[in-house]
């Protein structure tokens, strides 16, 4: 079963029973379904076969709104960001929100059950979601391994072309199936790849996990960030590698990656724990509120003090 509910008051805008594992009647069965708001528009087209569901998700928001995706079952998750801006945290993740922004992606949603997506502008998604034994029989890997080494990318260009070819399948039937299967083959290649690609990358492993370690500082280290320098000491790695070494790996520079986790702690402080917007500058390690609110502001496009507000 999935089930789409407004996410600030939880009422049920979309429900689908699903048979097991995805396998239906059809080579392919579909549906579309859209649904407005006070805030927004919402339209999803799903497509699902044996061991995969497939939504292309497009959101029109007056006003920031809230959606929360939930399933009767823990799926492995792709999701592609098209157009627009996307916020979002995962029932693996709860104390963290998530951004994607056009052509980004997040491959290692891990096995979740239910995300919340906040759309603040007009937005286009393609969430793939598979079983845990399609997945594994697919690529070969233990879905839960995903979860310890997620990291959020943009999309290739190679891979935009084969969700292109997804959204434009004009294949009927038995070929319509292939066709998409086919394809969603292409899409763990790609993920396969990019793994092995992050893997062969010109750092030693020792040299990896200091990165890796510098990540966890920074992730730790919100109120009184240390400088690329202190940083590069503190994780025994001079600051050449660490600054390459990181951007390769995360796929931000240090301080993009600070400014990112300083605003994902700040939505989930003002928008779970209702904290004031002055507690919450200084908690993310803003010594001036304005400079926090404008900078809330120019990621989520709406002010902090619009989310701790019972």
């Amino acid at each position: 079963m999935m089930e789409i509910k407004g996410s600030a008051n939880g009422n049920t805008i979309y429900k689908n029973i699903y048979p097991d594992n995805f396998e239906g009647n059809n080579p392919v069965d579909e549906f579309a379904f859209d649904y407005k708001t006070e805030n927004a528009s919402l339209e999803i087209k799903e497509k699902w076969f044996k061991g995969t569901h497939m939504s292309l998700i497009k959101i029109n928001p007056d006003l920031p709104e809230d959606f929360l995706f939930e399933s009767s079952q823990q799926l492995v998750g792709f999701l592609f960001c098209l157009s627009g801006e996307i916020n979002y945290n995962s029932s693996t993740q709860q104390d963290n929100f998530f951004s994607l922004n056009k052509h980004e992606q997040d491959i290692n949603l891990g096995c979740i059950d239910k995300i919340v997506f906040k759309a603040t502008e007009q937005t286009k998604l393609i969430y793939i979601q598979f079983t845990e034994s399609y997945f594994d029989n697919m690529a070969a890997i233990e879905p839960f391994t995903l979860l310890s080494q997620g990291f959020q990318q943009s999309i290739k260009p190679e891979t935009s072309l084969i969700l292109q070819h997804i959204i434009d399948c004009k294949h009927e039937g038995k070929a319509k199936r292939l066709f998409l299967e086919a394809r969603i083959l292409d899409l763990i290649i790609m993920y396969l790849n990019q793994n092995q690609e992050q893997q062969s990358i010109t750092f030693k492993q020792e040299d990896i996990n200091k990165i890796m370690l510098a990540k966890q500082l920074v992730e730790h280290d919100l109120q009184r960030p240390s400088s690329l320098i202190e940083l590069s000491r503190k994780a025994g790695i001079n600051d050449y590698k660490l600054k390459k070494g990181f951007k390769e790996l995360t796929g931000h520079t240090v301080f993009g990656y600070l400014y990112k986790i300083r605003m994902e702690k700040a939505h989930y402080f003002l928008s779970k724990e209702k904290k004031s917007v002055n507690e919450v500058a200084f908690l993310v390690g803003y010594k001036n509120a304005q400079h926090f609110i404008a900078a809330f502001k120019k990621k989520y496009h709406i002010l902090p003090g619009s989310l701790n507000k019972n």
